[in-house]
């Protein structure tokens, strides 16, 4: 069972501020205000910065107390061989479900067991035929090779990693079916279930599908996954197995996905004390600098949510002499395996990740994790990196002073505590079902009726299928399969820098990043870009010179509504759609590191490009007009921001990932920031009422008393428009009477016949 304690002697209970900043007369002369503390801690607690929430989390755990009776004699002594006389009550439960057939999606925190509750069942059954286990990565599938390999080998089974950094005996295992189990990823499966005959013969065999990290499988990935199960079951009748740290929504999920029915098994467990510290930074990059430099001999794991935040931390600590390194996607596997060791091994004691380093793989001993503002239970799973020996580990959850949702944290720190990472999906995206139909049809006969009509319309339209009773793929369908990715859809922008290749950005996110001037930072260097052809879909780049810029885009976004794929009434009359996005750059803005704004400039000419993708369009009601300049825009523009920057706290930080778009007559559009959609717009869409109920309470206690709002309240970072213009109190008024049952009816087909809109993204 959790235990814990607050140490609410750390904060003054009137103001609820840290004592040594309290604003109340009778605690202001207070000469216990730092008794309580652990020293070392004091570095944080003595900064500038405030700590909103401080908490210590007690280890607990549930004791492995099951006993091996219920198993196979067999299958009992190869956990007896290894010292394992009795089971977590989780792994019990998950390994009897399985022998029974089910489907089971199994979570627990990194380090207790998951493997083993879906590795034993599947033992039992790779004796029927064969099995395989998907991990999201290679690092993964080799991270675990040798404990899979070493339960199965007393039961005379063959196991295979079977990747691209496969040997020819292994993968000579796999075609030739002396496999059993294979360890592999969904790319290597989409391809080979593809273009390989013998591999379609493992694939009839199949009886058991295990797939690691669930959570990875959200937005376009998840999409390509849910169809890449669809074409192996054409092949064979299997069971399956999930496995995951996080999601709150597991069963939920795992049955959208798979569609399915799943039992669900949990467990929960630490095994050290851990500090954690909610902290409200003045401006997030001097805070981790400063954090840093005052732990200088510990190991210190940095997490960010995007790209530019990542490189752009580690470009400032290389500054200030700190010997620290990137670990991200956009790598290549010798650099970030170099990382890894580096970091594994001390030589590197700082790394800065996107959530790659969240996954399963051994990186050693961490002592402190320092994240950006995620969901409860994924913060959980990155701080779960630390105290992985039992030492004592500190996690500290950053807020910015200038954001929507982080002061509603601070102002409700408890409410923190109750935001739960979702996992989502899109399986309508057209993009991914042109690609994966396209596949069925050519790796097994397939008819006109096994394919979506919509989707074998477009593939016979644009050439890639040849009609008939029984469909094949042309040439030109060949070409494009060799072309897809399962895990970014849209084209993908080279960077060039003096002839060569450096690194890519897939579309749209290319179009805001990428834009001739803008000021990118790329492993360690920054470069501006000089000239980006959408055609050539080519940005060449040059080094920067030597400053501390960065660049925002201004942009216009406008839509089209395509189709309507579901409808609600409540809160409001909305409607999740197919759109067309038309998205066009026109200039940026040049600003330090620290987020002080520079200067605008603007295109010579601006850059156009256009995608489809999903979203919802609601109309509000309009508030009671006020004397001020562009009223309705503003409050209707407001209400658009608030409703998205709010959001993370339900879609698990996905405000950076959608856009939005909100019309002066009070259509408000939010959409997923991807080609096809993500699903992150749906689960918004699904949760309306809380993300509206949100963004009231941010809006109303503001303290900010300005009409337009602040960074903490109505403002973007994501604006394309500047944040102009914005008016709190109509937003207020508007999230009112929709709370209250007020509602228009959005009429999208006369919003589709309108021609001229005054837009304001």
């Amino acid at each position: 069972m959790r235990s814990f304690s607050v140490l609410d002697d750390l904060f003054c209970p009137k103001c609820k501020r840290l004592k040594k900043r309290c604003i109340c007369p009778d605690e202001k002369n207070l000469k216990l205000l730092m008794q309580n503390y652990k020293e070392f801690l004091k570095p944080i607690f003595e900064s500038k910065d405030e700590i909103v929430y401080y908490r210590v989390f007690e280890p607990f755990k549930e004791f492995p107390t099951e006993p091996l009776d219920f198993l196979p004699e067999t299958i009992a002594n190869v956990l007896r061989k290894r010292g394992i006389e009795r089971l977590y009550p989780f792994q019990k439960e998950a390994m009897e479900m399985l022998m029974k057939g089910k489907n089971v999606v199994i979570t627990a925190p990194t380090g207790f067991g998951k493997t083993e509750a879906f590795a034993i069942p599947m033992l039992l059954k790779a004796s029927e035929g064969k099995a395989i286990v998907f991990y999201p990565t290679k690092a993964l599938a080799k991270d675990q090779e040798l404990k899979i390999k070493d339960y199965a080998r007393d039961l005379g089974l063959n196991v295979v990693r079977f990747d691209g950094d496969s040997t020819q005996k292994e993968r000579t295992a796999v075609f030739s079916g002396k496999a059993d189990i294979i360890l592999t990823n969904p790319d290597m499966v989409d391809y080979h279930l593809r273009n390989t005959p013998a591999f379609r013969k493992f694939a009839k065999e199949v009886v058991f599908v295990a797939i690691d990290e669930l959570h990875v499988y959200t937005g376009f990935f998840g999409s390509n996954m849910h169809y890449l199960i669809k074409r192996l079951s054409r092949f064979s009748d299997f069971q399956i197995a999930c496995a995951s740290a996080t999601l709150a929504n597991a069963k939920e999920f795992a049955e959208e996905l798979f569609e399915r029915e799943f039992v669900h098994v949990h467990g929960e467990h630490r095994r050290a004390v851990l500090n954690f510290i909610m902290r409200e930074c003045g401006n997030v990059y001097s805070a981790i600098r400063e954090l840093v430099l005052a732990f200088p001999n510990r190991k210190i794991l940095i997490f960010g949510n995007s790209y530019k935040f990542v490189e752009t931390v580690n470009w400032i600590l290389r500054k200030a002499n700190v010997k620290s390194a990137v670990h991200k996607s956009g790598l290549t596997r010798d650099l970030r395996d170099e990382v890894e060791r580096d970091f594994r091994e001390g030589k590197i004691k700082v790394v800065v990740a996107t959530p790659t380093l969240e996954l399963g793989i051994d990186i050693g001993d961490v002592d402190i994790v320092i994240s950006e503002l995620v969901p409860y239970s994924q913060f959980l799973q990155k701080v779960g990196r630390s105290g992985r020996r039992g030492q004592e580990s500190i996690g500290i959850l950053l807020l910015r002073s200038d954001d929507p949702i982080s002061a509603y944290y601070k102002r409700n720190p408890e409410e923190y505590f109750k935001n739960q990472s979702n996992g989502y999906v899109e399986k309508n995206n057209e993009e991914v079902m042109k690609f994966q139909f396209l596949s069925m049809i050519a790796e097994k006969t397939t008819r006109p009726e096994e394919v979506n009509p919509e989707t074998l319309k477009t593939l016979i339209s644009e050439g890639l299928v040849n009609p008939g009773s029984v469909l094949s793929v042309t040439e030109k369908g060949y070409r494009y399969l060799e072309q897809f990715s399962m895990r970014g859809i849209g084209e993908r922008v080279k960077i060039i820098h003096n002839s060569r290749e450096i690194g890519e950005r897939v579309l749209p996110i290319a179009v805001k990043e990428l834009f001739p001037g803008a000021i990118i930072i790329h492993n360690g260097a920054r470069y501006r870009c000089k000239r980006l052809d959408l055609k050539e879909l080519v940005a060449e780049v040059e080094l920067a010179e030597r400053g501390e810029e960065i660049t925002d885009p201004l942009y216009v976004s406008i839509p089209k509504v395509a189709s309507i794929e579901d409808s609600i009434n409540e809160p409001v009359n909305a409607h999740y759609a197919t759109l067309e996005i038309s998205l066009s750059v026109y200039g940026y803005i040049k600003r330090d590191v620290f987020r002080e704004k520079k200067n605008v400039f603007y295109l010579e000419e601006p850059i156009d490009y256009s995608f489809r993708t999903k979203g919802f369009i609601f109309s509000c009601p309009f508030p009671e007009g006020e004397d001020y300049e562009d009223f309705y825009a503003g409050s209707f523009h407001a209400v658009e921001h608030v409703l998205i920057e709010s959001s993370n706290a339900l879609t698990g930080g996905g405000s950076r990932e959608m856009g939005g778009i909100s019309t002066s007559e009070g259509d408000i559009f939010v959409y997923d920031g991807v080609i096809g959609g993500s699903g992150l717009s749906k689960l918004l869409f699904r949760r309306l009422r809380k993300a509206l109920e949100i963004s009231l309470e941010v809006l109303k206690n503001c303290n900010c008393n300005r009409s337009d709002g602040c960074p903490k309240c109505t403002y973007s970072y994501q604006c394309g428009n500047n944040n102009k213009p914005l008016n709190r109190r109509g937003a207020i008024e508007i999230i009112e009477k929709i709370l209250k049952g007020e509602r228009r009816d959005t009429d999208w087909k006369k919003y589709c016949e309108k021609t001229k809109f005054t837009y304001f993204p």
